[in-house]
């Protein structure tokens, strides 16, 4: 089975490198007619606001299809059609992250990441090829199509339109932030304190290498490394404490009075330390830049970035 595999893996390596003129164009409906209501786009990515909610628009290379002529045994077929569909997912979400985030930073809305409806367009294997604007011009033509249009919004200048959200450490961060977002707006303080805490533990793990001190030691350390208040290095170490007394663990002490030590205003004071922190850090990454989020050729990309993406899209044993 392993040799199968194995040589599955070099049928893959050299597919994926066919395919540089392969593409998929994925759109997602984020929100409903509530959504905000802004236009942003990047390399490979656009969004519009639609009646039915903001439409994001992706462009990503064609791994999640036409693998059964390339991979013929079932077995390497399924592992390998997988990573392809999940490697091209991770970027699709990379994009959708930056989203989420000018969303929350304009209107503090927290719109759910998968969307409620979806449309898509593949290129390469059947339909030509085309340029990514091209695909993202006709997607968001279909997007108005399908959820109507509306006046002209305001263009976003949000720095998240060009933080790297390729990133795990970056990516994870964002979402652990808007989860601790949500769950606190309904009333689940202590799981919000898990969240906001888990932004800063996701945050450690970028690459730190070159920087002044050990940002993965404590989160103090980290807010040290990004030039952050001392006052924020406190909170955060309460926060992370606060964590593994009541939250992580079960409380060893004074259990019932846990409303007194996660209460408003400490809340508040939590998660706007721990944006603040992801914003520096994600303005910070691309001096220990790790993955790049605007290749030339996504094939060499995926190898070159294929540990560290990897460990962010497989399954792992429990």
């Amino acid at each position: 089975m392993r040799g199968k595999l194995a040589l599955g893996v070099d049928r893959f390596v050299d597919e994926i490198a066919k395919r540089n003129s392969w593409s998929e164009c994925m759109t997602i409906l984020l929100g409903d007619h509530s959504a905000p209501q802004f236009q942003a786009s990047g390399q490979g990515w656009r969004v519009v606001p639609c009646q039915k909610g903001l439409a994001v628009s992706t462009v990503v290379p064609g791994w999640g299809f036409g693998w059964r002529k390339a991979l013929r045994d079932e077995y390497v077929y399924d592992v390998l059609s997988w990573l392809g569909h999940y490697a091209r997912q991770y970027i699709h979400r990379s994009h959708v992250a930056k989203v989420l985030m000018i969303a929350w930073e304009r209107d503090r809305a927290v719109l759910h990441p998968f969307g409620s409806e979806a449309h898509s367009c593949r290129y390469g294997a059947v339909t030509p090829p085309v340029l990514p604007r091209m695909a993202l011009s006709t997607a968001v033509e279909d997007s108005v199509s399908r959820w109507g249009g509306v006046e002209a919004a305001p263009r976003s200048r949000s720095r998240w339109t060009r933080r790297n959200t390729f990133d795990p450490a970056v990516h994870q961060a964002v979402f652990h932030f808007l989860r601790g977002q949500s769950l606190l707006s309904a009333g689940f303080e202590l799981e919000a304190l898990v969240a906001i805490d888990c932004v800063l533990q996701s945050l450690q793990t970028i690459g730190w290498t070159s920087v002044v001190g050990d940002p993965r030691r404590s989160r103090s350390d980290l807010i040290t490394t990004l030039g952050m208040h001392q006052n924020d290095a406190q909170l955060a170490e309460h926060v992370y404490f606060l964590r593994n007394e009541f939250a992580a663990h079960a409380g060893g002490w004074r259990w019932w009075d846990t409303v007194e030590h996660v209460d408003g205003d400490l809340m508040e004071r939590a998660s706007d330390m721990a944006l603040r922190v992801l914003n520096h850090a994600a303005d910070a990454e691309p001096t220990v830049r790790r993955i790049n989020p605007e290749p030339d050729n996504w094939s060499d990309w995926l190898m070159d970035s294929f540990p560290l993406l990897f460990s962010a899209i497989w399954f792992r044993a429990g």
